[in-house]
């Protein structure tokens, strides 16, 4: 399957569909939250715990929702078999995107560049679920690396849509605060907006590796 046809199945559509209502939902019920938190090292937890555990499991929903065809295939064994192989297998995933977003800081040089968190926490995210769906089809040899071609236009699309999210939220937000005498919407829509144009960097990943499947 193509990258077109992947992102144009009902599949993927769906999985973006709820993904993105996800965003409207939970993004302006946590910013709600902080602001009613009067203590520091509360509003701290809630920023760098509660928030980042929140966009871990809306990724791993649109993971889970986009399989199988984020790997650019149509039969695979169910995404419920695949998770009921270990108790703990739903555990690993929520805990690898969320020291993902922890960790990523600390690496020399990509760490500044705080655009590329998300897409790498639905990198690692789908490279996992990708070692479960190999394993189950019975693939003993596979590699969690889809060349440099794939790597660097990963890294130019997530910077690229950060930067666009960004130019479109702050047109918007300037509007919005007009309309509704309100302040910094912008930055608000801004993440949401973020969160969801980086989703093809994932896809894009995602389907390099699914090509050892076909």
């Amino acid at each position: 399957m193509s990258i077109s046809t992947i992102f144009f199945s009902v599949k993927f559509l769906t999985a973006l569909t709820v993904y993105a209502i996800l965003i409207t939902i939970f993004l302006p019920l946590q910013a709600r939250v902080y602001e009613k938190l009067e203590h520091s090292a509360l509003q701290w937890k809630w920023e760098h715990i509660a928030i980042p555990l929140a966009q871990a499991a809306m990724m791993m929903v649109f993971i889970l929702l986009a399989y199988p065809v984020i790997y650019g295939i149509e039969n695979a064994p169910e995404i419920s078999i695949l998770l009921l192989q270990d108790d703990l297998r739903i555990d690993y995933l929520v805990n690898l995107i969320f020291m993902t977003s922890l960790l990523f800081p600390l690496i020399p040089v990509l760490g500044n560049w705080h655009e590329l968190v998300l897409p790498l926490q639905g990198i690692a995210a789908s490279a996992l679920i990708f070692s479960w769906l190999a394993q189950g089809v019975g693939l003993t040899e596979f590699s969690y690396w889809p060349g440099w071609e794939i790597v660097i236009a990963c890294l130019f699309l997530g910077v690229f849509t950060h930067w666009v999210g960004v130019q479109i939220s702050q047109f918007v937000g300037h509007k919005l605060d007009e309309a509704f005498n309100v302040v910094d919407s912008g930055e608000l829509f801004s993440r949401g907006l973020i969160l969801l144009l980086q989703s093809p960097v994932i896809l894009l990943f995602s389907s390099s590796l699914g090509k050892q499947l076909q």
